[in-house]
């Protein structure tokens, strides 16, 4: 009997031995599914924070050229008003020049159109520069600085953003990926990595200055200084009456504007001029243009230069006259002008051809020309990772793999872990605008944002 009892308990070791064998299979395939889920985790974590961050980087380039937009429109503001400031500065040297001569005399402005007149008029001949172009061709230096960085490092800049589109983004979602895979692992991993990049729709086009979305933003930004703004002002004299044409009076009118023609140059004009009187009878009255200060300072491209509407007018033999001795100011402006302008009470069209006489030109090398997106919806950044089961470290994990035959932990496991994930870049105003309006996404306004999306199947 007693031997009979021994025998049994070595029958009972060899059934706990192949209990705790099974129990030991099974915690390895639970620990290998626990370590699989955690590995599809983990890549499907870095996919989603490597497309995020290449939406990211793409929308770091659409406010870089938003940027760099606003940037050249600072420069051509910064230039108008230089070539603005120049041009007063040429038309206060033309009337220190008259008010040497009396043409017309300093007394005469004043008795009709009053002391604060006569006191501008006389200040032409106290400015810093003198009588010479000292003070305007300082002003040009700076101008043509400004066009440097226009036509060289702002061009430069946006030539490296449009370069390094598809090349630094692929290098980003590879860096993002192996920071975050290798944080885990503690070292590189070889990964099948497919980014779809919307370059066709992400790559920004240049428009012309002809462009009616730039033409558009560059009113508006010029509303906000009114020295680019008009400059017409008309003083009358009411008590000076001539019998003959009681219905006119002398004026003084000044007339200056800065304008941006169609081929991104700027043209700047200011012109005084008194206005008197002349006539015989009512219907034969009109004004003899005296031209006190003009000026025409016009910015060209360089090896060529462009005749503007403005200019064309001015070109025909006798358009402005030095003098009237050859002819009656009357025969000329009726030969130039039709008999229906005879009460050309708006401009003052013989300071304007001087001026154009004696035109400053100011050599631009380059045009004003933005960049905006051709689109805007659907702006989608796509990242697929593909991961061979070989290459996972962890040591449990491998173990199951090999023992998948035996145990069948998972029949479909194939041969590699794979995710996508998807970004947007979208435009979104932080802030309403003062109109009330909404504002379309542009390359005008640095509101530019990425956030993951969920993948369109």
């Amino acid at each position: 009997m007693l031997v009979k009892v021994h025998k049994q308990q070595g029958a009972a070791l060899v059934l706990a031995i192949v209990i705790a064998s099974v129990g030991v299979m099974a915690w390895q395939q639970r620990a290998s599914l626990s370590q699989l889920i955690m590995a599809q985790h983990v890549l499907e974590q870095s996919t989603a924070a490597a497309s995020l961050a290449a939406a990211q980087h793409h929308a770091r380039l659409l406010n870089s050229h938003a940027f760099l937009n606003r940037t050249i429109m600072a420069h051509q503001v910064a230039m108008a008003h230089l070539m603005t400031i120049a041009s007063a500065e040429k038309m206060r040297l033309e009337m220190s020049r008259r008010v040497m001569r009396g043409n017309p005399p300093l007394y005469l402005i004043g008795m009709m159109f009053g002391a604060h007149h006569a006191a501008a008029y006389a200040a032409s001949k106290m400015g810093v520069a003198g009588s010479t172009l000292s003070g305007v061709n300082q002003l040009h230096e700076a101008f043509k600085r400004h066009d440097q960085t226009l036509m060289r490092d702002l061009r430069e800049a946006r030539q490296q953003l449009l370069d390094s589109i598809e090349p630094t983004t692929h290098d980003i979602v590879q860096q993002v990926l192996q920071r975050n895979m290798s944080r885990y692992s503690g070292q590189s991993i070889d990964l099948n990595v497919k980014t779809e990049l919307a370059s066709s729709r992400l790559r920004p086009k240049s428009v012309k200055p002809s462009s009616e979305v730039w033409r558009s933003w560059f009113k508006q930004t010029l509303e906000q200084h009114p020295y680019l703004q008009n400059r017409r002002d008309t003083a009358r004299n009411w008590w000076v009456i001539k019998k003959e044409c009681p219905h006119l009076r002398h004026e003084l009118r000044r007339r200056g504007e800065s304008s941006m023609d169609v081929d991104g140059l700027w043209q700047v004009t200011d012109t005084l001029s008194f206005h008197a009187v002349r006539g015989y009878k009512v219907v034969f009255c009109f004004w003899r243009e005296y031209p006190m200060g003009f000026s025409n300072v016009k910015s060209r491209l360089n090896g060529r230069s462009a005749v503007s509407q403005y200019d064309s007018t001015y070109e025909r033999p006798g358009a402005a006259p030095e003098d009237f001795r050859k002819m009656t100011f009357l025969r000329w402006f009726t030969a130039q002008y039709a008999i229906t302008s005879m009460f050309h009470g708006f401009n003052n069209l013989l300071a304007d051809g001087w001026g154009y006489r004696s035109q400053l030109r100011w050599v631009a090398h380059s045009r004003s020309h933005a960049y905006v997106l051709e689109h805007t919806e659907d702006l989608i950044v796509r990242v697929t990772v593909s991961q061979q089961l070989a290459s996972l470290q962890n040591p449990i994990l491998k173990l199951g793999l090999r023992l998948k035959g035996l145990l069948q932990i998972r029949s479909d496991w194939g041969d590699s872990l794979n995710a996508s994930s998807a970004a947007q870049v979208y435009f979104d105003r932080y802030e309403r605008r003062s109109d009330g309006r909404r504002e379309r996404a542009n390359l005008f306004q640095p509101f530019w944002m990425a956030k993951n999306v969920l993948l369109q199947q």
